[in-house]
């Protein structure tokens, strides 16, 4: 159904599956272009309104922040249908992101006069408030794309993913590009404010496109639900259950996640000093914008070029374990560069490219490997487990990244030669897991067994 150059991309997508992941990719191409436009925005508004010295306490604060909101969504996982869920979602971040546009164009509004009776209970808290409600409101606005993944986990089989994750990852750069070209382009003209509320416009067609899918393959959730019998109703903490009880879900958190570890140490690195090199927040926010182009854009050409090759021809156990080997390669360049010297805008650049090459070959190779990690699993896995690995369990990783910078906020050149020295370790770990859950995946491909 397709031609030459894109089976070769993609595989020999059927029409069925070619109309299905087509629709997928427009809900996920919003979702993502949309979550990137607002994510790169987050640390000039957060800088601008609180203080980029506060950011690594931001992101542990998140922990709990996301931990709330992975709780709602359990539950919410156990009362509606998963496309229901769309509606809910997004109806609920449009309204905060409308809120969070006219807020954070009017900061002062939101700010306690020293004499009313709640100053005291918030005068320790640094900045603006509704600068540390737009860095929560936006790091937990990746639920959209849990819920997105999990839906077509538990729609689609095996061999499908395969070609047709691929197809997805592919279709979706064109948004992750559009979303920082936009703030790139418009932030110093209209100012990042008006951004925000337009992201709030951006998350309420996601559900249109989802009820679309729904009036075309309306049989694939429903059989799906039917096939695992009557409902059960299980608690707010079901999803750390499975997550600890079961070794081959212990093996996912790990290559979902470690990698934020070393991507918050080098980030951090990266944002402080570009702050001082772009003095104002639009400014600021126009050079994250560029940085967020420059990771899609690889991506997207990783994805045309090597995604599905590498996960049909290679297998998903080279896939996982590649990720690691070349954040290594990468940080080993990183040592390199700070022995011979090098300026402060060298090393802001050459943190830039090192970012680069972490987040574009995470969302290119690593993502669509290890969504199809979650296909041999339940449904409470793949909705649950899945929630909070991705959600409260990547702010973990951060955290714990955070934890480093924190301790080196004042020290960036100990930061970079002990933060990479730490980051090398947790590629030798991550390594060794991946090996592992990769071999653990194919045996239950080749029994046809699923994890309960």
């Amino acid at each position: 159904m397709l031609p030459g150059f894109l089976r070769a991309l993609w595989g020999d997508l059927t029409k069925k599956e070619l109309k299905k992941f087509a629709l997928l990719s427009c809900a996920i191409t919003i979702i993502l272009g949309n979550y990137w436009m607002l994510r790169v925005m987050k640390n000039p508004i957060f800088d601008d309104l609180v203080g980029m010295k506060f950011q690594p306490y931001a992101k542990m604060a998140s922990i709990a922040v996301v931990a709330v909101v992975i709780l709602i969504y359990s539950k919410l996982v156990d009362i509606f249908h998963k496309h229901t869920l769309f509606y809910i979602i997004c109806s609920t971040y449009s309204a905060l992101f409308f809120f969070l546009g006219f807020a954070t164009s009017h900061p002062e509004m939101f700010a306690l006069s020293t004499s009313s009776p709640l100053y005291p209970l918030v005068q320790w808290i640094p900045g603006n408030f509704i600068g540390w409600l737009t860095y929560f409101v936006f790091e937990s606005s990746s639920l959209l794309m849990i819920l997105f993944w999990a839906f077509v986990a538990s729609v689609t089989k095996a061999e499908s993913a395969k070609k047709g994750y691929a197809m997805i990852v592919t279709c979706i750069q064109f948004g992750t590009i559009a979303g920082p070209a936009i703030v790139t382009k418009f932030a110093p003209k209209v100012g990042s404010p008006i951004l925000v509320a337009f992201g709030g416009v951006l998350v309420l067609i996601v559900p249109f496109f989802i009820k679309l899918y729904m009036k075309h393959f309306p049989a694939e959730e429903v059989a799906e639900d039917k096939s695992k019998g009557p409902k059960e109703k299980t608690g707010f903490f079901e999803g750390i259950r499975l997550i600890v009880t079961k070794p081959y879900v212990i093996g996912i958190f790990v290559v979902s996640t470690i990698y934020e570890i070393i991507a918050t140490i080098l980030e951090f690195q990266m944002n402080m000093i570009a702050k001082d090199v772009f003095p104002t927040r639009d400014l600021f926010a126009a050079f994250t914008g560029k940085y967020g182009m420059s990771i899609n854009t690889l991506t997207l050409t990783f994805a045309l070029l090597g995604t599905s090759f590498f996960m049909r021809k290679l297998g998903l156990r080279v896939c996982l374990i590649s990720y690691p080997i070349a954040i290594g390669v990468v940080l080993l360049g990183l040592l390199g560069i700070n022995y011979v010297g090098a300026t402060h805008i060298q090393l802001m650049w050459a943190l830039f490219g090192s970012m680069i090459a972490v987040k574009g070959l995470s969302y290119a190779l690593n993502n669509p490997t290890k969504e199809v990690m979650y296909i041999p699993t339940t449904k409470d896995i793949k909705f649950k487990a899945k929630g909070w690995i991705e959600s409260f369990g990547g702010r973990m990783s951060k955290g714990t990244g955070s934890g480093v910078t924190a301790s080196f906020a004042n020290n960036l050149s100990g930061l970079l030669l002990f933060g990479t020295l730490i980051s090398l370790g947790v590629v030798g770990f991550w390594i060794f897991v991946a090996n592992i859950l990769g071999k653990k995946f194919n045996k239950l491909q080749e029994t046809n067994t699923t994890i309960k």
